[in-house]
């Protein structure tokens, strides 16, 4: 299979794509949680299904108009507990709540939907907002850091332009999950920068073992054979392995999805598509970049470039 001939489509598309992601990003922005805004999330557990509406009409007191709650939609949800029964819940996010105010909002839900008692899944969470902008300011600081630490890491291991290549694939891998987070509008929230981390070490991996593969495979080059070729066979030697340990991954994180409770729910969304399209970048972009960089070194130098692909 000459999968490299369309090497120069493969990037076009991802360029195109990446372009799409940050128009997401720029012209919807980011659903920001509690973590980087501030504020309190509140996850109460039902005996059966709720709307959203009947949730807001539950919160329309008189005490807690007096509040401002400054609440978000509510969000129902519903899984699986570990006794395999069906469970039912409702997230409210409001303005950063004091205990005696939290009380006073279960309290209402308690008096709309039945309590809650001491052995259900209730769930409060909050966050002061000057504790939420350090938090979004650590969380950006620990992406710039993992990228800059990979690019040293690959250019170390294999060569300035492989860390470059490999760089560039994990931005794409990155600005594809953040733009479906933006098209969508789920909540980004610390949980969601620990699946970009995740996504970005798992995607680097497989990017590494194709280049790997390549080193390898250049040291018995022949004479007549071009550094496409070479590409394009290591690529094919690790292609079953990159699409296999990614499928059986995603597999189980699905599994997850849509079983799992709301508060990993988010988190599972991300994994998926990051781990799909890190699958694609380690074998369609970072490796046909590297190959469309080395060889147009090659043609200046004047090193035969023969057509085709072993």
């Amino acid at each position: 299979m000459n999968l490299l001939k369309y090497r120069k489509v493969y990037i076009i598309v991802a360029v195109l794509i990446l372009l799409f992601n940050v128009a997401m990003l720029v012209t919807k922005g980011l659903n920001y949680g509690v973590d980087f805004t501030g504020g309190t999330t509140i996850r109460f557990p039902l005996s059966k299904p709720v709307t959203s509406p009947e949730v807001v009409a539950a919160l329309e007191t008189p005490e807690l108009k007096e509040l401002d709650l400054q609440l978000a939609p509510p969000q129902p949800y519903a899984y699986v507990d570990a006794t395999g029964r069906q469970r039912y819940g409702v997230q409210v996010q409001t303005k950063f709540l004091n205990p005696e105010e939290q009380d006073m909002v279960i309290a209402a839900l308690e008096t709309a939907f039945g309590t809650a008692g001491e052995e259900t899944a209730l769930e409060v969470y909050g966050v002061d907002s000057l504790i939420s902008q350090e938090m979004l300011s650590k969380s950006l600081l620990a992406l710039l850091i993992a990228g800059a630490l990979i690019l040293g890491y690959m250019a170390f291991r294999f060569e300035f332009k492989s860390g470059v290549t490999g760089l560039f694939a994990l931005v794409f891998d990155v600005m594809s999950v953040i733009g479906l987070f933006a098209l969508l509008q789920k909540q980004v929230n610390v949980t969601f920068i620990a699946a970009l981390l995740t996504i970005i070490g798992y995607s680097i991996n497989n990017s590494i073992v194709v280049f790997d593969r390549i080193r390898e495979n250049l040291r018995f080059r022949k004479k007549d054979e071009s550094l496409v070729e070479v590409v394009n066979f290591s690529i094919l030697q690790t292609m079953r392995r990159s699409v296999n340990t990614s499928a059986t991954t995603v597999i189980t994180i699905f599994l997850l999805y849509l079983i799992g409770s709301a508060s990993i729910r988010d988190f599972c969304l991300a994994m998926i598509a990051g781990f799909t399209v890190g699958t694609f970048t380690s074998l369609f972009v970072a490796g046909p970049l590297w190959a469309i960089w080395k060889d147009s070194e090659e043609r200046k130098k004047g090193r035969p470039a023969p057509a085709g692909a072993r």
